[in-house]
């Protein structure tokens, strides 16, 4: 499917397809439907008898498999095995086919990108294109990345890549030079609400608070509000939140439990709002907590807060295969709470949010 805030570019890129690189570069915040407009795409190209505008027709022979999912000329790369949807953060991935059992992967092997050369090296079975959809991009190490690079530059006829990431600045440079990148920016937060209300039945007021604790993606803030994960994000902003007074153990011990990438995630939101009061604006994402946000920012200062914003870049790639996910957590409490110390001689610097 195609989201509405996604439809114009959708129909530019079919547009202007003859004209179009061998692969694509489809970037944006997390949770906003890349995956599914990359999907999208991938069907419209195998589509035997696509539509006027380029789309795909839904009833040919080749869109039937491709919806059943055992399209021969289409490959899904993604964490955990060639899974037929993927899964943006923020949305659930269906069950990998002849996958492994048991806890997923956070990265994409490199076993996955060498079961390419077969796929690459036999010809269409359709005697069209092929397709190789990779999302998300940003989850390849370097080796998977370098591995990839040499089929992004030597592409037999016919085979198509589309990327999906939602770290750009994650890619190597080289990887991105090989593409026809493709920005898809937050839709604009009306769209957004109007899509959480209409599409997902999520209560006006409630869409809105959902949108910003979601940082305005929309399918993150619908799967916050409808998926019963309500509960898990509020127990992670709740512990972030206690700091300092909660000290570091107890914190630690109310996460317990909480994947290394979604308390690392929370950190980093918590940690953006802190510093946007710092800064005398208004939080982003966690509104309805403004009152604690201007107490703890009132003990810091700007320059210690965007010191520990720095440190947290990093931290979605030691999240993903912490050696000691107990360790980490308690590495980031602590320089959090070191953030909190307060500057030299108990002065402050926080500017009241307007």
């Amino acid at each position: 499917m195609i989201y509405p805030w996604h439809r114009a570019v959708f129909d530019r890129l079919l547009a202007g397809r003859e004209r179009q690189h061998h692969a694509l570069l489809l970037s944006g915040p997390a949770g906003i439907g890349k995956a599914a407009l990359a999907m999208e795409l991938a069907r419209a190209r195998l589509c035997e008898r696509p539509a006027a505008d380029g789309s795909a027709c839904g009833r040919c022979d080749a869109c039937a498999w491709f919806d059943a999912g055992n399209h021969p000329d289409f490959r899904l790369l993604t964490p955990g095995g060639d899974e037929r949807a993927a899964a943006e953060e923020g949305e659930a991935a269906p069950a990998a086919r002849g996958g492994k059992t048991g806890k997923p992967s956070r990265e994409i092997r490199i076993e996955q990108v060498r079961a390419l050369d077969t796929f690459l090296e036999v010809g269409s079975h359709r005697g069209g294109a092929r397709v190789i959809v990779v999302e998300p991009a940003d989850a390849m190490n370097a080796v998977v990345a370098n591995a990839l690079l040499k089929r992004l530059e030597e592409p037999p006829p016919g085979a198509g890549f589309i990327l999906v990431a939602n770290r750009l600045a994650a890619l190597p440079a080289t990887i991105r030079s090989r593409c026809q990148k493709v920005s898809l920016p937050l839709p604009p937060a009306e769209s957004a609400a109007a899509w959480l209300v209409d599409e997902c039945g999520i209560p006006a007021a409630q869409a809105a608070f959902w949108l910003a604790a979601a940082g305005g993606a929309p399918l993150l803030a619908s799967r916050l509000a409808t998926d019963g994960d309500a509960a898990a994000y509020r127990r992670i902003v709740d512990a972030f939140a206690g700091m300092p007074e909660a000290g570091i153990v107890a914190t630690a011990d109310a996460l317990n439990g909480v994947e290394p990438p979604d308390w690392a995630g929370a950190a980093q939101t918590w940690a953006a709002d802190l510093a946007r009061v710092c800064a005398g604006a208004m939080p982003r994402r966690h509104v309805d907590r403004i009152d604690r946000l201007k107490r703890v920012a009132s003990g810091t200062t700007l320059e210690r807060i965007a010191a520990l914003e720095r440190r947290l870049r990093a931290l979605p790639r030691e999240a993903s295969h912490p050696l000691n996910p107990r360790l980490l957590l308690e590495d980031v409490l602590l320089d959090y709470r070191r953030a909190l110390a307060g500057p030299p001689g108990g002065r402050t610097r926080t500017a009241e949010p307007r």
